[in-house]
């Protein structure tokens, strides 16, 4: 039977093994893994305003036609 495998955790940014205390195995990779989270919360934020805007020119749009698309 193998021996025992010591208390270690994966890097979530490489999968390298790594001491069960740390984050990331390198700054590295910590560097890599938060500029990756920047972007996706940008991207995100930059996807709601253009999901706001174009709903708001919908309801726009809508009142100055009318419900019955107005004359």
């Amino acid at each position: 039977m193998p021996d025992k495998i010591s208390d270690h955790r994966h890097c979530p940014a490489c999968g390298k093994p790594m001491g069960a205390s740390n984050r990331f195995c390198s700054e590295e990779c910590e560097r890599g893994t938060l500029g990756q989270k920047k972007r996706q919360q940008r991207t995100m934020w930059i996807f709601m305003g253009v999901l706001i805007a174009f709903m708001a020119l919908l309801y726009l749009g809508q009142g100055a036609q009318g419900c019955l698309g107005g004359t």
